[in-house]
Formats: C-alpha cells, structure tokens, sequence
C-alpha cells in the first residue's frame, strides 16, 4: 500500500480541513450578517417515526411535521442559539446552526448541535406546547463543555441501550446517559492534529469505531471509550463516517478512495478509487456497497473484493449518503434529482434509474424513506415529499419559523 511522506500528508491534512472549517464558516455567518437571527445554514436532515417527520431546519430549530396532515406537530419548536460573542452579529444570541440530523428512539428526539449541546425532546411535550425541558418526559440539555459556543457537534448521534455516543469539536466521543444526560465517560483526544471529530461514531459487538480527519480508525470500549488494542491508518484522512457489515468497515477517504477495512487488520482489504471524495457514508446491500461520491456517481462495488459491479452518473455532486427502502436504491445529487433504482435485478440495474424526480431545489442533507415515500429537507428550507409510485413531488411545507 503506497505511503506518502508524513510532511506531505500533514500538509493535505491541514489543507483538508482548513477547507472543511472555511465551509462551515462561511455557513454560519451567513446567516447573520447584520445581526438579524434568520438562516445560518447546516444540513441537517430528516428522520421519520410513526407517521411524523423530524427535521433539522436553517433557521437552527427542530421541528415535527405530520406526513399525513402536512401540519406542524410542535407549536413552538425548538430553538438554538449562540452566543453572538465575537461574531459582531448584533443580538446577545444568533441562531445556531444544526448539522447532525435528530435520532428518534421512541417518544424522544436526541440531536447535537453547533453550539456544543445535546438535546433530548420529548415528543408528547412538545406536541402540548409546554416549556422547555420537562424532566419527567425526559428532556434535558447538556453542554459538552460547560457553557454555549463550545465543542460543536457536526456528527449525528450514536445509540445503545440506555447511552448516546456524540463525537465532538475537540476531538473526543463523549458517552451521555439517554434518561437524564448525564456525563458517563468520554474518550481522549483522538484526532491529536486536527483536535476535532465530525465523523459519527458507530457501535459495533460492544465496541465504538470513529474515523478521523487525520487517517485513523479509532476502537474504543463502548462501556468506557478507553482506547481498544485495535487502530487502523490509512494513507489519508476520513471525509465520512464508517458503515459496518460482518465485521468489515467502509469509510470513505480524502484521497478519493473508499476503503475496505477488516477489524483486526493491519491493511485494508480493499480500496476503490473515484473520481472525488467519498463524503457520505455508503451502504451495503445482498454482498455490494453502494457508494456515492462528489463526482456525481454512485459505485457498485463488491462487498468483499473491492471489484466495480456498476455504477450511475448523476451529473452533479452527490453529498448525501443513499438510502435504502427494500429493494430500492434512493439517491439525492446536489442539484435536487432524486434517482431510484431497483435493485432486485443485481448491482447492474445502478446502471439505469427506474425513476428520476427533480424536487426543485438543491440537497446537501441526509434524508429518510419510508413506505414509497422520501422525506427531503431542501436547501430553501423546505421539506419535499416524494411519492415513488407517482415519481413526483406531492406535497412540500415551508419549515420557517416566525421570529
């Protein structure tokens, strides 16, 4: 496996993520030029639950929307701010932006935000319209790092039992009690370069695995984020989060490969160059990962030997990771087109989308399915539904909230 000289690595390193940083600079300040609190960006996505639809929005607040009235669940939802300290924004506190996508396990909503803190909404609380956090619903905040505008969190959340699992700005995984947010360990600095960790953490047979911007694959006790005998490194940094099927890792790199990693192993098993980074996550389907990249292509490439089975040209960036919904292949590109292909006729149907349908804005954030239907928060802040079977957009609702 070609090793490049550590000074030249280092040098991409840095370049990658000063580059990362300035993206979401940009993001954020945008949105409060002259210290209005309105967009500040995020891409956050969507994640549905028992006929309601939870999104991250560019205004920095959480909401719910019924699929079937098309309706607001949540009278007044949540907000988060920041501190405007430094920003010369103007108000005490600007909106936060929200990159990590709400995780919803039973009547409670957990997500990480920008400003350093983890929420836990509950559902039935907020529906009632009553004040922020309700402690016997099992709503709670807690800081990462004591107080607002630290330690941003970018990735979204782990899950196991009774714990979350937050990968944070200053480079560590942090374990949080589900019930009441309580501190249960936290990791050590494992990005030692880069000191930040935007890559989701991934629970594995009772160990978590993170990738990290400077090129290590990280396993730690999932009981108490001490660092496990195991590490991989690769010749560069991780640009996404890994994926995990019998004991495998997939993981894509910012030297344009997605790599295939055996825990326990030294060398990869596999990697598979593209034509740009692989920023999302892939997913993996009857032995094949399907793998979508910035160069506008999804791959289709065999589980165990690395070898390409198909792939599709989208014709713009694809910065989402696919989504799978049975047998179908759900794929959003950067310019709003939404392909889906059936994959019960192999890898090779990739080749040929049986439906293309363009939601009208462009997509940057994940996005959810279910029962024939996608759930899309656009980049105008709208959240799209598509119907499969009709192959169009059925409804879409402004996600706004009046200041």
């Amino acid at each position: 496996m070609t090793r490049y000289p550590s000074s030249s690595v280092g040098m991409r390193q840095t370049k990658i993520l000063l580059l990362a940083t300035i993206v979401l600079l940009a993001v954020f300040l945008s949105g409060c030029p002259f210290g209005a609190a309105q967009v500040t960006g995020g891409w956050s996505g969507t994640a549905f639950r028992d006929g309601t639809i939870y999104a991250g929005t560019l205004q920095g607040a959480v909401v719910a929307i019924n699929a079937t009235t098309r309706s607001p669940q949540w009278p007044d939802p949540h907000r988060v701010t920041i501190p405007a300290e430094g920003l010369q924004c103007g108000p005490a506190a600007v909106a936060a932006p929200l990159y990590a996508t709400p995780t919803v396990v039973g009547d409670v909503v957990y997500i990480g935000t920008y400003a350093g803190e983890v929420l836990a909404l509950n559902t039935v609380a907020r529906s009632q319209g009553l004040p922020f956090p309700q402690r016997g619903a099992g709503e709670w905040v807690e800081f990462l790092d004591g107080q607002a505008g630290n330690n941003a969190v970018v990735a979204d959340l782990a899950v196991r039992d009774d714990l979350l699992y937050v990968s944070a700005s200053d480079g560590r995984v942090y374990c949080l009690s589900r019930a009441f947010g309580d501190f249960v360990a936290r990791s050590e600095v494992l990005d030692q370069r880069h000191r930040k960790l935007w890559t989701s953490p991934v629970i594995h047979n009772e160990a978590v695995y993170v990738s990290t911007f400077e090129g290590h694959i990280r396993a730690l006790s999932a009981d108490t984020l001490e660092l496990l005998d195991w590490s991989f490194e690769a010749d560069a940094g991780f640009a996404s989060s890994p994926v995990i099927h019998d004991d495998i890792l997939y993981v894509g790199s910012f030297d344009n490969r997605l790599y295939a990693v055996r825990i326990g192993d030294s060398d990869p098993l596999w990697t598979f160059r593209g034509g740009q980074w692989f920023w999302a996550s892939p997913v993996v389907y009857e032995g094949v990962v399907y793998a979508s990249c910035l160069d506008g292509r999804v791959y289709a490439i065999g589980a165990e030997t690395g070898v390409e089975l198909g792939r599709f040209n989208s014709g713009s960036p694809i910065v989402s990771s696919p989504v799978l919904m049975d047998d179908l292949l759900i794929v959003a590109n950067e310019q709003g087109v939404v392909d889906v292909f059936d994959l019960s006729g192999g890898p090779e149907s990739l080749e040929v989308p049986f439906r293309s349908i363009t939601i009208g804005d462009k997509v940057r954030s994940s996005f959810s399915a279910h029962d024939g239907f996608v759930y899309i928060r656009g980049e105008d802040n709208h959240l799209y539904v598509v119907d499969i079977d009709e192959g169009r957009v059925v409804w879409d609702v402004p996600l706004d909230i009046e200041e």
